[in-house]
């Protein structure tokens, strides 16, 4: 199987999307030693239009939350939506067919909405005949995730598949996996190893504060109200590519009463959740995955109406998670469970039951079993 060739697209708007294929990616050249290649939908405009499109999306989850909610609940509903991304669809789709074609993939992995539409209107064409798969990075099915042309899709969990097949996709196009996750969530970790390096306690209630890539959440704040606690605990924050953000999460835990440690952007995630008995952030389904697989209970701040009130929905439902949609609500969720090792014990333990942990090497022996030449 050496000689078989991967090409994903994806798209750079929230970090999980990528991360879900670079995962799938490395499982398949580690277990197969087959060429893979990424690529993102910005790769066919001019880079001026996509950094816009990146700016604009961010500006507006941060400024407008709820207009974002408001475009996405629309456009899971609306027959105008539906012939918007046929237009887009036309525009764009044309000029990944020399890519694709020169790359001469023997399957396509679509990691986000866009580029499934986009691959799925060139294959309904007839401008391509390459099979192609789709990874839902969310726990919901929105609408613009929905083609016929595709030949499989790859789940969270099985409403997602029922939702799929009251839309008209095949049932045996469906295999229920979970979010593909990097394998370094599911290696061993000597957590008091970690914490020592760290120079943290095992003595105390580790916190994990994760703001998403852009570092959205207001971890400042958050910050702020944890020194509040009179409780036994540290912190750990990840600011990713927020610098500002993260020079002033530095000189804050300088003067706070319970240890900080702050960190930028980094590739050691799962060593900074294998130490957290919590996880504050936002519902992403990626991140989220990743912390089921390692059975941290997560605490939603003020999820986004859209996918992220979505995630929120299942995470609560399941039992896995907590929501506090101001500062005091948050504070008194943290105390509560402070004082109630039950409560830390049952979310722990609905947490790790719904994890996924190997979601990424179900999809590569899927993709080896039913795209692969022997």
């Amino acid at each position: 199987m050496a000689n078989q060739r991967v090409l994903f697209i994806s798209a750079p708007i929230g970090a999980g999307h990528i991360r879900a294929a670079q995962s799938v990616s490395q499982l398949l050249q580690l277990n197969y030693n087959c060429h893979t290649e990424l690529c993102n939908i910005f790769d066919f405009c001019h880079p001026v239009f996509g950094q816009t499109i990146l700016t604009g999306y961010l500006k507006i989850l941060d400024i407008f939350p709820q207009a974002y909610g408001a475009m996405y609940g629309w456009g899971n509903r609306s027959r105008l939506a539906l012939l918007g991304r046929e237009l887009v669809s036309q525009i764009f789709a044309r000029r990944m067919v020399d890519y694709i074609n020169k790359f001469q993939p023997s399957v396509i992995v679509c990691t986000h909405a866009t580029p499934a539409g986009l691959v799925a209107w060139l294959k309904k064409k007839g401008l391509i005949k390459v099979p192609a798969v789709a990874i839902i990075t969310d726990f919901v099915v929105h609408s613009l995730w929905v083609y016929p042309e595709l030949e499989h899709y790859f789940v969270a969990h099985s409403a997602m598949a029922e939702d799929l097949s009251k839309n008209g996709i095949l049932p045996q196009s469906i295999a229920v996996t979970g979010i593909p996750i990097s394998d370094s969530f599911f290696q061993p970790c000597d957590k008091y190893q970690i914490l020592d390096k760290l120079s943290l306690s095992p003595e105390r209630k580790t916190i994990l504060i994760m703001g998403g890539g852009a570092g959205v959440l207001p971890m400042g704040e958050i910050l702020e109200l944890c020194a509040q606690i009179d409780r036994p605990l540290q912190i750990v924050a990840i600011t990713g590519k927020n610098q500002s953000l993260y020079r002033s999460l530095i000189q804050l835990g300088l003067v706070i009463r319970h240890p900080v440690r702050v960190f930028s952007y980094i590739d050691n995630v799962h060593e900074l959740m294998s130490i957290a008995d919590l996880l504050i952030s936002k519902p992403g389904g990626m991140s989220s995955s990743e912390a089921l697989a390692l059975g941290v209970p997560l605490v939603i701040y003020r999820p986004i109406p859209g996918q992220e009130e979505a995630n929120s929905r299942y995470l609560l439902n399941s039992g896995a998670a907590l929501r506090a949609d101001s500062l005091s609500e948050l504070q008194n969720i943290l105390i509560a469970l402070f004082d109630d090792y039950d409560g830390f014990t049952t979310l722990r333990r609905q947490a790790v039951l719904l994890g996924r942990p190997f979601a990424a090497k179900n999809i590569v022996d899927f993709i080896a079993k039913y795209y692969f030449k022997a």
